[in-house]
Parts: structure tokens; sequence; C-alpha cells
């Protein structure tokens, strides 16, 4: 009876509009504990540098390795052309995790595919580990995120795998707004452009003050995710199916 009712509660915060933002508010404070928001944040870095080496390979240029650490920082080896490469290198990397985040919410919310959307994220993981793991502790990391999110997505009942998607998700879109002190930073604890953070760079290639080039990403990635909300049923609309 009692998991009866876990249940019901659980699909209520799936289905009902206004409960979705109940899950939005368990999720951001389950990411205030250490232990439980380590994997999450592992996740957004992987996500993170990916987007750096997708952009990097979108404008023409190459992703050669990545590495991710066990404090959360990350390192992706590009080689790209000119400062206008460089620049969607750079705003990939920061816009990664908002986006890749949005378009989960709005595949599993709004058309109700979670299978696909974690297959997909799967998939993601092990060309990770084929093609750019650069290290032993991203060949892990890579490795077994992407079995845990294959064996959910093929093995776990449909509320389960929703709801995984649903929070998997959503910890991409917070991490992406709670995360806002990174896009404020001068500098990075790995030797990537010169020791300089990514809203540095951006502000030595086009020009202007720091703090401009670090509010601009963050009003995109608030931008990317009102939209997913919104495309995704998140303010009552469009109820997913």
């Amino acid at each position: 009876m009692q998991t009866g009712k876990q249940n019901k509660f659980l699909q209520s915060m799936l289905v009902d509009p206004s409960m979705f933002w109940v899950m939005v508010l368990i999720v951001y404070f389950a990411g205030q504990i250490p232990i439980l928001s380590k994997p999450f944040r592992l996740l957004s870095t992987w996500v993170h540098e990916l987007g750096h080496g997708l952009g990097a390979i979108i404008s023409g240029g190459s992703f050669e390795q990545m590495i991710i650490t066990p404090r959360f920082s990350g390192l992706a080896h590009t080689f790209s052309g000119g400062d206008l490469e460089r620049v969607v290198v750079l705003l990939s990397g920061l816009l990664g995790p908002a986006i890749a985040g949005g378009l989960m919410l709005i595949l599993t919310r709004r058309f109700g595919r979670s299978r696909p959307a974690l297959l997909i994220l799967a998939a993601a993981l092990f060309a990770t580990l084929i093609l750019w793991a650069g290290d032993n502790f991203t060949r892990i990391s890579v490795l077994g995120f992407g079995i845990v999110v294959s064996l959910i997505a093929v093995k776990a009942s449909p509320l389960i795998r929703s709801a995984s998607a649903h929070v998997i998700a959503l910890a991409f879109c917070l991490n992406a707004v709670a995360d806002f002190s990174y896009f404020f930073m001068n500098s990075s604890n790995l030797e990537i452009n010169g020791g300089k953070s990514d809203t540095t760079a951006l502000a030595d290639i086009i020009g202007g003050p720091h703090i401009f080039w670090a509010i601009v990403p963050s009003l995109l990635s608030i931008l990317i995710l009102f939209m997913a909300l919104k495309l995704s049923g998140g303010f009552g609309k469009n109820p997913p199916r």
C-alpha cells in the first residue's frame, strides 16, 4: 500500500505541472547534499567539456581528448582556427549543461520519450569513452555512467525510467543556474586558455570587461531553461503525454 502511494505521488510529479515544481525543489535541495550531488556534478562537468569538444568539431576544428577530475573540474583538448571558432568552442562549453538539460526535459516531459533520451545520453557517454577519454578516471567515470544510464533505459519500469530522466535533466538545468559562480571566475585550476577561465578567455578574444562576458552566458542559460520549461509544459501549458 505504501509503495502504491509513493508511486502515485511520483506519477503526479511527472505529469502535473504544479507538482513538477515540487520535483524541481527536491532535486535542487538534494543537490546541496555532497554525497548526493557528486555524480550529477561529474555528469555536468562531462557535459560542459563535451560542449567544448563538439563546438570545436562544429566550427571546423578538432576534439582531441577530455579529462575529468575527481574535484569536478575538466579539460577539453581542442584545436580551432581563428578567434570566431574559439568563441564558438568557449560558448558551447558554457551553455552545454543548459542545452543538454533543456533538450532532455523537452524530450522526456513534452513527448514522453524517456527511453530515447536516456539512450542518447548513454551513447554520448560511450562515445566519449571510445573517442575522447584522456585518462583512467575519465574512462571509468563515463563507462560507469554509461552502464547505469543504459540499464535504467532498458530494464527499469516506465515510471522509474521517466523519473530518472527527469532528475538527470533537472540536475543539468539546475547546475547551469546554480553554478553561476563559475561564469564569474577569472582563472581556472587547469592549464587551459593559459590558466584563464572560459569567460576571461572570451573577454580577451572579443574585448570588453570580464563581468560582461560572465553575465552574457548566465542570461543565455536562463533563457534556454525558460524556453525548455515552457516547451515541456513546466508552466502548465502543453502537458506531457
